[in-house]
This record gives structure tokens, C-alpha cells and sequence, in this order.
């Protein structure tokens, strides 16, 4: 949601600010990616050090509150930093909720629970990038009140969530022992994280101009387009525990970034609406196998007690590779 959920109103923000520079137009967009870039390992190490809970609960609230001061802002320079904020924000979500998961599961039931969370992170962005595209149509500011689910969710993540113990039973946890972080293995899943990631973001980032390009097309109308790939990826992501027990971290990878290929292909040669939408459904069924992939390698290879700090570079390189998929315009 942090960028995505405004992509449908990008022709009427530009439009609402036409004497502005058309970069700063897509900053609106990008900007929380690199924000959270910046600050995903500082959130990762304070994680470690302070707690996930209370910074989580913390991060909900400036997510939410800053997230929706752009239905109000009328000054391109206050919505920057508001945007600016929120990216803070999101860092610190990104990284806490992902290392929560690692605290509180592991095994099987950790590949079957990064399954179903990132399906539901895809699926998420089916339900808000449409009703973005509906909220556009009446006005370019309407998508931002959907950030207020932050401000929603904060007395259910307050009542739920526990701060898990500091020392794990994970075998790889030797509380006495000096922690060892596997630096190659690591350094490869970001590498692949922030590869998909950019060909993910690339679909809200760049589609709406390419369809806006073919006619005139409702806010609406881009909306479904997006929200195919995201579909479709949450479809393979749910299924993820149950296909992975057959299949090589490196295979899922492989078939992935294949798909996703000949979907980038279809969108990028068809001149037809309908084309558009069942390339972006090609490329998430790639695309949606990439996150809990990755991220059930990290936690397989990472020790608890600086999960939070791997996990918070992980958020950092992938938010980067998303804001280099920003359109030159």
C-alpha cells in the first residue's frame, strides 16, 4: 500500500499539479521507498535492541496518521514529506512484522505462514489498489484515506501480538556461542530480493502511463489492471508451503523469474487493454513466489538474536530496488 495504492491517481495528482516538475510528480509515488531503504536497518537494529512490539505499534501510528494527511496537504512539498514519514513508517513495519514470524514459527509451519502472509500482502494490494482506482475517480486525494487502516489496526496489533522471548529454540541459537551471519547466502537473497521486487514495482509504477498512452482509460480501469498481477501472486505465494517440500529454493527461482519474463514480454508488445491485464497476471504468478521463497531462506540461515537486523536490510534493498523503477519522464 505505501506506493502502489496512489498509482491509479497519478494522472489527476499530475494534472492537479501541472506547473509542478513531472519527477517530483513520481517522488509522490517512489519517495517511501526510499525512505525506507534508508531506515529498514535502522529500524532492524532497534528492533533487536528495544523490542518488536512497542516500535511496531509506534510505526502503525505515523503510518497511519501520515499516510492520510495527503487527503488534506495542497502543497506538493508538505505531501513529499508527509510521504517522506510514512516510508519511516513503513520500515519499521516491513521489518518487525517479517521478524515477528521468524520468532513465533518455525519449520513447516514457518513456510506455510510466509505463504499466506505474503498472499495476503498481494492480495492486499488487489483489494486497495482497486478501491484506490474507484477513490481516484472521485478525487485525486481519496486513496490516501485508505492509510488510516493503520490508525484501524493499531488496538488489535496492541491486544494480539506478544514480544517473543529473546532466546529462540531454533538449533542455529547458541545464546552462549558468538552469532555468525552466513554473508554469502545473505548477500545472494537480497540480490534476488531486490530483482523482483524491481520488476514488481515496475507494474504500478509504469502501467498507468502505458494504458493512459492507448486512450482514455478510468482510474478504475488502471486499478483492475494492476491488481492482476497482485492477484495472481497471492494465488502461488498461498500455495507456497505446499509446493516448496517438492521443489529447490534455486528451482522456485528459476521458474519464477520465467514467468515473470514472459509476462514483462506480453505487456510490453500488446497495444491491447486486455493483453496488459493477462501479461501483469503472468508475471505475478512469477513474481509471487520470489517473497516467501526468500524470505523463508533468510529465516533458515539467520540466528534469532539478529533477525531483525537482517531483516531490516532485506526490507532496506528491495524498497531500493522499487524506487529505481521509477519512470524517467
Amino acid at each position: 500500500m505505501s506506493g502502489a495504492i496512489i498509482a491509479p491517481a497519478l494522472p489527476g495528482i499530475s494534472r492537479h499539479f501541472a506547473d509542478q516538475p513531472q519527477v517530483l510528480i513520481q517522488l509522490i509515488l517512489t519517495l517511501p521507498a526510499l525512505m525506507i531503504t534508508l531506515f529498514s536497518p535502522l529500524m532492524g537494529y532497534l528492533a533487536d535492541r528495544l523490542g518488536r512490539k512497542p516500535l511496531l505499534l509506534v510505526m502503525l501510528s505515523i503510518y497511519g496518521l501520515a499516510g492520510g494527511a495527503g487527503f488534506l496537504i495542497d502543497r506538493v512539498d508538505l505531501l513529499l514529506t508527509s510521504r517522506a514519514l510514512m516510508g519511516v513508517a513503513v520500515a519499521g513495519i516491513l521489518s518487525i512484522s517479517t521478524t515477528l514470524v521468524g520468532d513465533y514459527l518455525k519449520g513447516p509451519d514457518r513456510a506455510r505462514f510466509l505463504g499466506l502472509q505474503s498472499s495476503c500482502m498481494a492480495l492486499g494490494g488487489v483489494v486497495f489498489i482497486n478501491l484506490g482506482g474507484l477513490l481516484s475517480d472521485w478525487s485525486w486525494r481519496g486513496p490516501f484515506l485508505l492509510y488510516l487502516t493503520g490508525v484501524l489496526l493499531l488496538p488489535y496489533a496492541w491486544a494480539m501480538l506478544k514480544e517473543p522471548h529473546p532466546q529462540s529454540s531454533d538449533p542455529a541459537d547458541h545464546v552462549d556461542e558468538p552469532v555468525s551471519i552466513d554473508y554469502g547466502r545473505t548477500a545472494l537473497a537480497y540480490s534476488v530480493g531486490m530483482l523482483s521486487m524491481m520488476m514488481f514495482y515496475m507494474f504500478p509504477a509504469q502501467l498507468p502511463f502505458l494504458l493512459s498512452e492507448q486512450g482514455e482509460i478510468s482510474g478504475f480501469a488502471i486499478g483492475v489492471a494492476l491488481s492482476m498481477a497482485a492477484f495472481t501472486a497471492s494465488i502461488v505465494s498461498f500455495c507456497y508451503g505446499y509446493y516448496k517440500p517438492f521443489l529447490s529454493v534455486m528451482t522456485i527461482y528459476v521458474l519464477g523469474f520465467i514467468l515473470a519474463g514472459i509476462g514483462f514480454l506480453v505487456v510490453g508488445f500488446t497495444h491491447s487493454y486486455s493483453m496488459a491485464i493477462i501479461g501483469a497476471g503472468i508475471s505475478g504468478l512469477g513474481l509471487g513466489v520470489f517473497m516467501p521463497n526468500t524470505t523463508a531462506w533468510l529465516m533458515r540461515i539467520t540466528p534469532q538474536r539478529v533477525r531483525g537486523r537482517v531483516f531490516g536490510g532485506f526490507t532496506a534493498t528491495r524498497s531500493f530496488s522499487a524506487s529505481l523503477s521509477r519512470p524517467l519522464r
